[in-house]
């Protein structure tokens, strides 16, 4: 339900851009245009309002759950202005001499983006958080399903709403979940579902092993409600596999096809065109980086370190350094290795700027030639490091399947793994990549990359 509200939005902006584009050729022409003038100027701007509906995907334009943030308004005029570039650029590297569309482009993008910030405040009053939504049923407790009623609860706009938990084990204590209703007999399974209007029914997998329960599962075979197993929902909701999977048989099962010819291909043509142009930016910025980190600290301008590649195989990730240098080696660790926290104040201030603009990432382009690393993929971490989360997760070793990347699905979902539990959900992002990873994964991880760069939401 949340793509199918997402997919309402977009085509809500392309019908906005389209009368927006309508309404700016007969305010150009003064009369209402004619069939051929429409379709000579569409055939371009086609593929120009396509080119902004990705700037409003990286913009955030299509997260729900940012669609009631206070500065909601100033987050589309920014996007108009950043279209409006992209407009003029595609223009000028394509220009037609059939068209002039200079006055209509401006139009167009005035118009357009008042158009869909309307739009969305009707889809607010029509759709919002309350309609079209997915009614869930648990059926059984476990700290996943905790897990999920506290996001579906502080996250409304994901288009599903838990209504019922059916407990047979008691382990709900009373008043637990207050929002939702809490039953412990299976025969108030049935009738939840009618009296609540269940759409889905969402069954905790160690439930499988009772008779009873597999019973009254297979009643509803005949029924109209659809039935997900918790792992499979908890990854849509999270976009992580949980935990309580972990073990010898699903890995295999899940993980065991990583090495895929014809894309490990492409992604290797497609790392050898980032590095080039990971190369350009850094030449071109060199004059104004590297007197920055000179001469604003102490220490080597640019800092290696060891990290841990696909197989484990060990290699050197090169780096701008973004902190003070406190030791012989350059880096800024005194006590062994240690994880970068927020606020760090070993982060110089030009590193700050740095990390935020993911600059400090472009000598990587040497990395990505080498094979190292690839564009996609968990982040390479240090090997005194992963020995120390070894010892404590027996499983994290797995990351080390694919390649290590310079971003990736956990890196544009989580901030600093500083602590056990943060590193754990790090590996649960990992291991949902390594199992679902394809080329339209990669493109959504770019643009939302794309998107913390621009934002400086970089860390």
């Amino acid at each position: 339900m949340y793509r199918f509200k997402q997919l309402i939005l977009l085509g809500g902006d392309l019908i906005a851009f389209f009368c927006a584009f309508l309404c700016s050729l007969s305010l150009r022409h003064l009369e209402i245009p004619d069939i051929e003038i429409i379709t000579s100027n569409l055939s371009l701007f086609f593929f120009v309002f396509l080119l902004w509906i990705v700037i409003n995907y990286i913009n955030g334009l299509y997260d729900l759950k940012l669609i009631h943030a206070e500065d909601r308004y100033k987050r589309i005029f920014g996007t108009a202005l950043f279209s409006f570039i992209a407009g003029v650029a595609f223009f000028y590297i394509l220009p037609s001499r059939n068209i002039t569309p200079k006055t209509i482009l401006i139009l167009t993008v005035i118009l357009g983006y008042l158009l869909a910030a309307g739009w969305r405040g009707l889809y607010n009053v029509l759709i919002g958080d309350k309609k079209l939504k997915t009614r869930i049923l648990f059926l059984g407790y476990t700290k996943e399903v905790e897990e999920l009623l506290a996001i579906l609860k502080k996250e409304p706009n994901t288009g599903y709403e838990a209504c019922v938990i059916i407990d047979p084990e008691q382990k709900i204590k009373a008043h637990d979940h207050e929002h939702v209703d809490v039953y412990h007999n299976l025969t108030a399974l049935r009738p939840s579902i009618t009296t609540k209007n269940i759409n889905t029914i969402v069954t905790a997998p160690h439930l499988d092993e009772k008779e009873d329960v597999m019973r009254e599962m297979y009643e509803l075979l005949f029924w109209s409600a659809n039935i997900v197993d918790l792992t499979s929902f908890y990854e849509t909701i999270t976009g992580r596999i949980p935990p309580a999977t972990f073990s010898e048989s699903w890995f295999i099962k899940n993980i065991r096809n990583t090495e895929r010819p014809v894309y490990n291909k492409f992604r290797r043509l497609i790392d050898i065109f980032s590095a080039a142009c990971f190369g350009v930016i850094f030449i071109i910025l060199s004059p104004i980086l590297i007197p920055s980190i000179k001469y604003t600290s102490k220490g080597p301008i640019f800092f290696k370190q060891k990290r841990t590649g696909k197989g484990e195989v060990i290699f050197w990730m090169y780096k701008l350094r973004t902190m003070y240098a406190l030791s012989k080696d350059g880096s800024a660790e005194t006590q062994g290795a240690q994880f970068a926290k927020k606020d760090d104040e070993r982060i110089t201030w030009i590193g700050k700027f740095l990390r935020k603009s993911r600059l400090d990432e472009l000598p990587q382009a040497w990395n990505l030639l080498r094979g190292d690393i690839t564009l996609i993929g968990p982040r390479p971490e240090r090997p005194e490091i992963v020995e120390k989360l070894v010892d404590q997760m027996a499983y994290y070793p797995l990351r080390h399947t694919v390649k290590p990347g310079i971003t990736g699905w956990a890196a544009v979902h989580q901030h600093y793994t500083d602590t056990l539990e943060t590193s754990l959900q790090k590996l649960q992002y990992d291991l949902f990549y390594i199992k679902n990873r394809s080329f339209i994964m990669d493109l959504s991880i770019v643009l939302k990359t794309i998107r913390v760069v621009l934002r400086g939401m970089g860390q």
